[in-house]
């Protein structure tokens, strides 16, 4: 795909803009609501495999609410501070035409974990295969009754049950982002009480199964997330207009989609890779009798550089998609008949050239510092471990107590990145200078964000969950209705458990590139509300009505 030359973006100085808009196209839609997944505790000892398609939406993961204080209500457009006030134009360049590499020493050292990885890839996978290669053979036994378990169907049934997962995914995939387009403000607050419920259901079970400590907790958990709902109800029209917005922008370029899918290959490919190069140098280990101190170092090493190799391919998906959104937001112009043109052709690819070029470096730099904090987490839940089987409850406890701290630095600094990294697709800044200008958006529109960024996220996360059960569940009828697979427990449980994860991660591929484009869109909003007055007036009066706060210079 050949790259065409950046266009840089031009800055107009701003101009007053009327105080009553023309009528809102979006105020007769029904209006939408949240968003936010999360992945289960990682077992104590090696990381699990982390996957692009595990979407990374807000902050919360599934059924674990983020609580904030409730939002202030809007006063809706009445209020002459806000329309009267001097609109704000940022006096940064977007999309420069010439920008030198950013963060080269971050590229460099990126490179150099590659190829140390490399070393103890070709060292593990020629042990794996000698190891593969000298295994004796083992005969099945005649009678079917002395094998126990799951046994790998036929491949017909592979291939008849990965086409029934992967095409149900898509469908449904399809269907849910019609959805979001058309019935985006009744898709956040519909998904909003489903999130209220399910943590309700999570409450009975643990009282039902006498766990009433846990069941006490997720039932304060249900309670503080109905009263967000309810302080955050002025914000449903906004997060509606971002939610629509985005969707019908990722519709005007499915390339996005398309990146999304190669970044969820890439990083499935990588951690197979991974998995056998690690099983491989613990045979080399045992073979060769390893001293300890080599051993340790190598595992750590390998921890390290699974977290910075899976950050970089996540986050380097992440700019590209944003770049996208934020040519749309500052290039589009909008037409007599109601279309958007974009004075760029291809802005996909010049987004791709520009998040593995010049701003590479800082995509590495951001990564490095997730890795480093995933890293000391994984090591410190091996420690907890290793005292509490030796009987050391002090030590298990300092290392636990230091493991969750450092999740909750972990926590907010993914959350940060996400912006952070969106200052980089738009201006090509470095990482440093990028995180400065984040800091500044959150000291002045962080609780909007964050509200923001639930209520969307919401919308997402329940999608992935429905999209992924109603999959298993096709799964499911698959095995009962096959005459060649055994109707047993283990082989229904996991086709299912495949069968979701195929559902899951299609979903979690859209889900990623609609949750960048809202981080982009917010803050393209907020660094410069004139350019989308200028570009699309009337989704700017829409905005400006549901949230005035726009054009209030930070």
């Amino acid at each position: 795909m050949a790259f065409q030359q950046q266009q840089q973006y031009q800055q107009y100085p701003p101009q007053p803009y009327p105080q009553q808009g023309p009528p809102n196209p979006y105020q007769q839609q029904p209006y939408a609501q949240p968003y936010a997944p999360q992945y289960g505790q990682q077992q104590y000892g090696q990381p699990p495999p982390q996957q692009y398609g595990q979407p990374q939406y807000g902050q919360q993961q599934y059924g674990q609410p983020q609580f904030g204080q409730p939002a202030p209500e809007y006063n809706n457009h009445s209020s002459q501070q806000y329309l009267n006030a001097p609109v704000q134009v940022s006096s940064d360049t977007k999309f420069p035409k010439q920008s030198p590499w950013k963060d080269v020493w971050a590229t460099i050292l990126f490179l150099i974990t590659l190829g140390g990885f490399a070393v103890c890839a070709y060292f593990g996978i020629s042990s794996l295969s000698s190891a593969t290669n000298n295994q004796p053979t083992t005969q099945r036994p005649n009678n079917p009754n002395q094998t126990a378990g799951f046994r790998i169907p036929g491949t017909a049934d592979i291939i008849g049950i990965l086409f029934a997962s992967v095409g149900t995914g898509l469908v449904l995939s399809l269907i849910y982002f019609l959805m979001m387009q058309k019935f985006a403000g009744k898709l956040i607050k519909i998904t909003f009480i489903l999130s209220i419920l399910l943590t309700v259901a999570a409450a009975a079970f643990f009282f039902a199964t006498g766990q009433f400590a846990s069941g006490i907790i997720w039932l304060l958990f249900a309670g503080l997330y109905a009263f967000c709902y309810w302080g955050w109800r002025s914000r449903i029209p906004f997060a509606k207009i971002m939610l629509k917005t985005v969707t019908q922008i990722t519709a005007k370029y499915p390339a996005t989609l398309l990146v999304g899918v190669v970044g969820l290959l890439v990083q499935s490919a990588f951690g197979a890779l991974w998995i056998a190069t690690l099983i491989g140098l613990f045979q080399r280990f045992e073979n060769q009798r390893t001293a300890n101190g080599v051993r340790y170092v190598t595992i750590v090493f390998m921890i390290f550089a699974f977290y910075w190799v899976a950050q970089v391919i996540s986050n380097t998906v992440h700019v590209i998609t944003s770049g996208v959104f934020a040519t749309y937001y500052f290039m589009g112009t909008l037409n007599g008949d109601g279309t958007v043109t974009v004075a760029q052709r291809n802005p996909t690819a010049q987004s791709t050239k520009r998040a593995l070029t010049t701003s590479f470096g800082s995509i590495c730099f951001g990564s490095l510092i997730i890795a480093l904090i995933q890293t000391m987490r994984a090591l410190l839940r091996q420690a907890a471990n290793e005292n509490a089987s030796q009987g050391n409850i002090c030590g298990a406890f300092l290392a636990i107590c230091a493991e969750c701290f450092l999740s909750c630095i972990e926590s907010l600094l993914l959350y940060f990145n996400k912006y952070a990294f969106a200052q980089v697709a738009i201006y090509g800044k470095d990482f440093v200078t990028a995180a400065k200008a984040t800091w500044q958006l959150v000291k002045s529109h962080g609780i909007d964000a964050i509200i923001n960024d639930n209520l969307v996220g919401n919308v997402l996360s329940i999608g992935a969950l429905l999209i992924g059960l109603i999959t298993a569940f096709v799964g499911y009828l698959y095995v009962q209705l096959s005459p060649s697979i055994p109707n047993d427990t283990p082989t229904f449980i996991i086709i299912a458990l495949v069968a979701f994860f195929i559902g899951f991660s299609e979903f979690s591929i859209l889900a990623n590139v609609i949750d960048s484009g809202v981080t982009t869109t917010f803050v393209c909003l907020a660094e410069d509300p004139e350019a989308l007055r200028r570009t699309k007036p009337q989704l700017y009066d829409s905005i400006l009505h549901v949230y005035p706060e726009v054009a209030i210079p930070h």
